[in-house]
């Protein structure tokens, strides 16, 4: 992925209970801060963690600023689908944002908790064993002699830790269970850290996302976000964006929400809206019409393909900084069991700012 001075890269997706390499570069010198990132996983009644790993499908083509893979059953336990969404800007000639954020869905027909780990190895300036790391159990923040600063954000987390290679890796990739210690900062050496989720329960057909964020020499305060909620009417249609909602004072920038496996050359439509029900939006939900909150209803045909998209336009508005907007894909399906259509998960998309 770039983005004028920033670029990043992960290796290929691991084929074995590994972590995933990874170069992280935010200045014209091409300095490269990373060595290692990935997620990790452990279901209720695992006995050890597992890396997210092949086969995967998504990519990225050049010079563009999103990645994916996509993991359509996770080690083919029929349990989970995996989405791994990865997007950049550019904060400044030397400074920029990198959210990395994993999705997993529910496929089976019983509840699933999991725990979830996302692990990174930093070499700051391309050097290692000299790194220096403050912070909490949510946030580490890594430096060197160079002084180039890196923050680790992992909203919500419930437990963390810091080590010296490969320490808190082998935690992960070995066959044994564990929980991180919450070994926090501060620590000096050659920084590996992890942040775990735990005991987090998803319904049948329930999705979720989950968010780090890496913030290089800027203080990143309004980070744009992406986030999946709830439940659809079946595992096909899915919505996504390739987009992060951004709001910049020099230029109009777009965003498009996506939907996929959908009935082909079915009509549809987009609900829009900035606020959501009370705990998991849009599950189980039924729709009605309501003509006082903000709303948008665009209706159309999928293509032949069952797919659709609409492009919502960010003015260059300061004012939109930390807006949220719900999003959620409706098509008719006359053989639906509802008599009706069909819908999908919800995702929230809230707008930050360069």
């Amino acid at each position: 992925m770039t983005e004028a001075n920033m670029v990043v890269a992960t290796g290929t997706v691991p084929g074995s209970n590994a972590a995933a390499t990874f170069d992280l570069r935010a200045d014209a010198i091409a300095a490269d801060h990373g060595f290692q990132h990935w997620w990790f996983y452990r279901l209720a009644g695992d006995t050890q963690e597992f890396a997210l790993k092949g086969p995967a499908t998504g990519g990225v083509p050049p010079h563009l600023t999103h990645a994916d893979r996509d993991f359509a059953d996770v080690d083919a336990r029929g349990l989970l689908r995996a989405n791994v969404d990865m997007d950049i800007y550019s904060a400044g000639p030397a400074s920029g944002v990198l959210t990395s954020r994993v999705t997993f869905t529910n496929l089976s027909a019983v509840p699933q908790t999991l725990d979830l780990f996302c692990y990174t190895d930093l070499d700051v300036a391309g050097t290692s064993g000299n790194d220096a790391a403050t912070g909490n159990g949510q946030q580490h923040v890594v430096t060197d002699l160079t002084g180039v600063r890196i923050e680790i954000r992992a909203a919500g987390a419930d437990r963390s830790q810091v080590g010296t290679y490969p320490t808190v890796r082998d935690l992960l990739t070995d066959a044994v269970l564990d929980d991180l210690d919450n070994t926090l900062p501060p620590f000096s050496g050659d920084y590996t850290g992890a942040f775990q989720w735990q005991a987090r329960t998803l319904q049948p057909g329930e999705q979720r996302s989950w968010t780090v964020v890496f913030a290089i020499d800027t203080a990143a305060n309004r980070v744009p976000e992406v986030e999946h909620y709830g439940s659809g009417s079946s595992l096909q249609p899915e919505i996504f964006t390739d987009t992060l909602p951004l709001q910049d004072n020099a230029n109009v920038r777009q965003m498009g929400i996506y939907l996929k496996n959908a009935l082909p050359n079915a009509p549809f439509g987009l609900l829009s809206n900035t606020t959501a029900a009370p705990g998991i939006p849009f599950l189980n939900m039924v729709l009605w019409v309501d003509p006082n909150p903000p709303m948008q209803f665009p209706i159309g045909t999928t293509t032949a393909t069952g797919d659709a998209l609409f492009v919502f336009v960010i003015p260059p508005s300061p004012y939109l900084t930390g807006f949220p907007i719900y999003h959620q894909y409706f098509y008719a399906d006359n053989s639906a069991a509802n008599g009706v259509g069909q819908w999908t998960t919800a995702i929230m998309t809230k707008v930050g700012r360069l």
